[in-house]
């Protein structure tokens, strides 16, 4: 691998090389436990983000001592301006927790910007290039930022056609809903249709519809679903309703960067 022969025959491109194995080293440790952690509590100590934030902004201030390409530079403004944008859209609407941006804050501390080997990857002169080591490379030179959050959207779309799919099987239950059809459209798309013995079987399920009971358009994100429990205690478990499930999306952003270190070692392999 040439990757590999480069690192052996020059310091700095060896130095890049530990760099890199810290990176990925503390990401798939730190991410693959906030993913069980936030799966199975919604809960994530804030502290668990230290490490990475610690690691990247040390290894990003020794990076820059010894110099960003142009290219890395651009890259690093474009991650900031992201992280700054979804701190915006965290804490003025409420659109996401806080534990949702720290660990995006913490992705982008310990990738700021485009890793020197990816772009050297790029440099693909293999007789075996074709168009998915092409698409490979290219999400690689993007901000690391903006590929995790690709490879997330791709996944929460994949959730979306999967929850609308088991919606459409409740299509004689919204039928007899003396509601506007845009509510049952509504429902089919960002909730899902359950009986009440889902809210007692499964955690993290939030009522947004039952006739003659609730009638919401959402749930807070710091609601107790067990209070849920307590309340619909004694109503048929059998009875019909339309509820939204608490998307633990640390754990898709963490199967994201799990994703994305994936890839890129992949396009180093391939590319070298």
């Amino acid at each position: 691998m040439e990757y590999y022969n480069k690192c052996k025959s020059n310091p700095k491109v060896s130095e890049t090389m530990i760099e890199e194995v810290i990176r990925i080293g503390c990401a798939t440790i730190i991410f693959s436990i906030a993913a069980v952690m936030d799966w199975k509590t919604r809960e994530i100590n804030p502290h668990i983000w230290l490490p990475l934030l610690l690691t990247g902004i040390s290894l990003g201030v020794f990076r820059s001592l010894n110099g960003l390409t142009v290219y890395q530079i651009i890259s690093l403004v474009v991650s900031v301006i992201v992280v700054c944008i979804i701190a915006v859209l965290t804490f003025l609407p409420k659109l996401m927790g806080g534990a949702d941006f720290l660990a995006i804050a913490s992705f982008t501390a310990l990738y700021p910007y485009t890793l020197p080997s990816t772009t050297f990857s790029y440099q693909m002169h293999t007789p075996n290039f074709n168009i998915i080591a092409y698409l490979l490379n290219f999400a690689m030179i993007l901000p690391p930022i903006l590929t995790v959050l690709l490879i997330y959207t791709l996944i929460m779309l994949l959730f979306l056609i999967h929850n609308i799919l088991h919606n459409l099987k409740y299509v004689d239950f919204l039928k007899n809903l003396a509601i506007p059809l845009h509510r049952k459209i509504y429902f089919i798309l960002f909730h899902r249709i359950v009986n009440i013995g889902t809210i007692f079987k499964k955690r993290f399920y939030y009522p947004i519809f039952i006739p003659g009971y609730v009638e919401r358009s959402g749930f807070d994100i710091y609601e107790d679903d067990l209070e849920w429990r307590k309340k619909l205690q004694g109503m048929p478990w059998e009875v019909t309703i339309v509820a939204s499930w608490g998307i633990p999306m640390v754990t898709f952003f963490s199967i994201s960067t799990l994703i994305y270190i994936a890839l890129y070692l992949i396009t180093l392999l391939y590319g070298g």
